[in-house]
């Protein structure tokens, strides 16, 4: 699911052009699935389909071979996925799925580790956590405008974390290094919040697609409790000055 791995199942299907189909991995037709379920429940808030904007920004390298997509759109316009795990491209498309897939990552450690007899413990992937069994995880938030201060936000058990904040974020790819957001939307282009926004719920995956919808869309809005209410979730959001907002 790497968009930098030129054998990786979103290569393939970027090099895809309208009508072609292509098969895929079960674990990246799961996460294709997610992602086209949480832009419908998000009025195409959430939307994958945003690699070519950030290759403009050059925040992803260019892929190699690939038919041209700027003309970005939404996933659900862009495949429908067949259950024999073919994608079937309906137009041109980049996808990213950098955040959602390793939240699901991280859930899919979780169940292995479950499998073989685990009681408890913490996943964690930096940014995107999990905590199952009888394990308790504090969680600390880096203060948007002092990164090396924490805050304390909650003690985590039997739940999912995810964070997305636009520091320690800049352009590597340019000679410059002016700081930029990784979190682009297609609807909704400029972000509602500054700071990070956590989230945490059952799943890591669901966790880390969330934070982007309340990130463009403000924790308050009408689609963010929605979401929030769908996924029994939580959110926290922490401002420039380091003050928690709790929905």
């Amino acid at each position: 699911m790497s968009f930098h791995e030129a054998t990786s199942d979103l290569q393939a299907i970027a090099r895809c052009c309208a009508g072609e189909r292509v098969a895929v991995d079960q674990n990246t037709w799961n996460v294709l699935q997610l992602a086209l379920q949480i832009e419908h429940d998000s009025e195409g808030v959430f939307n994958v389909a945003i690699a070519p904007s950030l290759v403009r920004s050059c925040l992803l390298p260019q892929p190699y071979g690939a038919v041209d997509a700027s003309n970005q759109s939404t996933l659900a316009s862009s495949i429908r996925l067949d259950e024999s795990l073919v994608v079937q491209v309906l137009q041109p498309v980049w996808i990213d799925l950098g955040g959602i897939a390793k939240g699901y990552a991280v859930d899919a450690a979780t169940q292995v580790l479950i499998a073989h007899g685990a009681n408890g413990g913490v996943v964690n992937a930096g940014g995107d956590l999990r905590v199952f069994g009888d394990a308790e995880q504090p969680i600390h938030l880096r203060h948007p405008s002092n990164p090396g201060e924490q805050i304390a936000i909650a003690n985590l058990r039997k739940l999912s974390c995810a964070t997305s904040g636009d520091y320690f974020v800049a352009n590597q790819n340019t000679s410059t290094n002016t700081p930029q957001t990784a979190i682009v939307g297609t609807r909704t282009p400029n972000a509602k919040h500054h700071g990070s926004i956590t989230v945490m719920a059952s799943l890591c995956a669901v966790a880390d697609a969330l934070t982007k919808v309340l990130w463009l869309s403000g924790i308050d809005s009408a689609v963010s409790r929605a979401l929030l209410d769908k996924y029994a979730a939580e959110a926290v959001a922490l401002d420039m000055h380091g003050v928690a907002t709790y929905a």
